[in-house]
Parts: structure tokens; C-alpha cells; sequence
């Protein structure tokens, strides 16, 4: 059990730099996002370095919200069972051609973070980079980690943290990220994870200095990142069989409503880009036509 605010002098710290080119490495090979500053950089060796002891058991990895990061990839190279998710298919296809250049056999799969399409107790860790701030529902999707967590597996979160009194701020388009105050309460007096979390210490100390070198790195990012280990305790999960399809129902419908969204959008953008090229098109004929 472990948690921390990133540190500035940690990226420059070998290790991290190291695990940084490796992943970005991952990425250049499987078509997928670099990272060469934002809080990545940090996050994705923090959360290796947390993971690294664990490679070769043959453990079963839930990365949520891939998008197109590498670093699920990475794991998968390196030993683990990792289903790739999202939301939406936007990715699909970037999923696809990763698989097949990277040569691994990852799990793709649609759902969000509050319906999870995964049976009770099926994954060892459960990863989580940057998604909590995004998700309306974070003591929702917490509890739905916990759920598909095997017993003893762990919960690995990196996430933004915005602490208005300090003078940060989190844009309103992009999600809420949380306080620190705020992802202690998540796990206060939780009944599925081990207890403690909400008593270790924030290094605070390092917050000026990370602070001031993520302000440069976008207008928007005013704020910290931290990064935390819980693990799942033994409790069985309880639910009634009723419950069970109840959520199970849940979950496609919102997977599917997710699904239809993205292809309405999709089908949107393409006819707007479509009759732009013709608009265009019939002003260049019309041009030539003058001259």
C-alpha cells in the first residue's frame, strides 16, 4: 500500500528516464501515442516500478481507458494478461494494428469504468492512468474495481490532484480532479480494501516544484498528479442473483448507448468533412471557370 504525489527530480532520475524510452519504444513499434513530456512521463514509470516485482506470474491486468497509450502493451511484452479497454471503438482500429505489429495477443474490450463487462473477481490488478478525474462517478467506479479485483489483487492509480487553496485549477471541460482530501475519503472505511491508505502521508513538500514545471507543459494544467497502490481485501463480493443481472444489463446498455454515440458523431464529422471538400471543390471549378 503506497501513495504519493510525483516528484519533479524523479524525471530525471535514471530509472525513469530508461522506462520512458522503453515504453516509448512500445509505441513507435505498434503505432500508438509517445510521450516525451505532460504527467505521463511520470506516471507510466511510477506505475512500472510498482508493477515490476509482479512480472511473470501470469497475472491478469485490466488497463481502463487505454486510448492509444502503449503502456498496457508494455505489460503485455513484458509477461502480463492485459485487457485493453475504453469507452468507445474510437480506438479499435489502433488496437488492432498494435496487436499485430507488436506481435502480443492483448484482450480488447468496450465498457467504461462504472459497467465493467467482466465477471466478479476475474483480474489481479486492476490499472488505472488518469481516468478517475474523468469519471462522474468516482466512488462508483471505485466500488466496480473492487468488484472485479480478485481478492488480494490490487488497485494501481495514477490521477490528477487540484487543490483550489493552493491555487490550482482543473478546466471544467476536461472532468473534476480530486483533492487530496477527497481520494482519502474514497477509500475511508471502505469494506473491499485494505485499510491505512487514508492515513499514510502526502509528500507535499514536492508540490512547488512539480507544479511549476507541469504549468509548462500546457495553459491548462494547474495542478499535481499522485499515484497509489491498494489492495483488495479478502472479502467475498456480495450480490444477489437478480443484482448480478441487473448490472450485467447496465453495462451493455451503456456500452452500447457508448457505441452508438461514437458512430453517430463519427458518421457526423465524415459527411461535414465531405460536403467541405465538396463546397471547395465547386468553388476552385467556379474559379476556373472565371478565369
Amino acid at each position: 500500500m503506497t501513495k504519493r504525489l510525483a516528484r519533479l527530480q524523479e524525471l530525471q532520475q535514471d530509472v525513469f528516464v530508461g522506462c520512458m524510452e522503453a515504453i516509448n519504444e512500445t509505441a513507435r513499434r505498434g503505432g500508438l501515442r509517445e510521450y516525451s513530456t505532460y504527467s505521463r512521463i511520470w506516471e507510466y514509470p511510477w506505475a512500472w516500478l510498482q508493477l515490476q516485482a509482479l512480472q511473470g506470474r501470469n497475472l491478469q491486468v485490466l488497463d481502463i481507458g487505454s486510448e492509444m497509450s502503449p503502456f498496457p502493451w508494455f505489460l503485455a511484452a513484458r509477461g502480463f494478461n492485459v485487457i485493453v479497454s475504453d469507452v468507445t471503438p474510437k480506438w479499435w482500429r489502433v488496437w488492432k494494428t498494435a496487436t499485430r505489429r507488436l506481435g502480443l495477443a492483448a484482450r480488447l474490450r468496450l465498457f467504461d469504468a462504472r459497467h465493467v463487462d467482466l465477471p466478479t473477481a476475474s483480474v489481479d490488478i486492476y490499472l488505472s492512468v488518469s481516468v478517475i478525474e474523468h469519471v462522474p462517478d468516482k466512488p462508483g467506479t471505485i466500488k466496480e474495481a473492487a468488484r472485479v479485483l480478485r481478492p488480494g489483487g490490487l488497485l494501481v492509480m495514477t490521477f490528477d490532484v487540484s487543490e483550489p487553496e493552493m491555487g490550482m485549477t482543473f478546466p471544467e471541460w476536461n472532468g473534476r480532479a480530486l483533492t487530496m482530501r477527497e481520494f482519502d475519503h474514497l477509500f475511508t472505511g471502505s469494506r473491499w480494501f485494505e485499510p491505512g491508505i487514508e492515513h499514510l502521508r502526502w509528500n507535499e513538500e514536492d508540490i512547488p516544484g512539480y507544479l511549476s514545471w507541469n504549468r509548462t507543459t500546457a495553459p491548462h494544467h494547474n495542478y499535481v498528479t499522485g499515484g497509489a497502490v491498494v489492495r483488495r481485501n479478502t472479502r467475498a463480493w456480495e450480490e444477489a442473483a437478480s443484482e448480478r443481472r441487473w448490472r450485467i444489463i447496465i453495462g451493455k446498455i451503456c456500452t452500447a448507448r457508448s457505441v452508438a454515440v461514437w458512430g453517430v458523431r463519427s458518421a457526423t464529422t465524415a459527411a461535414r468533412r465531405l460536403v467541405g471538400r465538396r463546397i471547395r471543390s465547386a468553388l476552385r471549378r467556379a474559379l476556373t471557370w472565371k478565369s
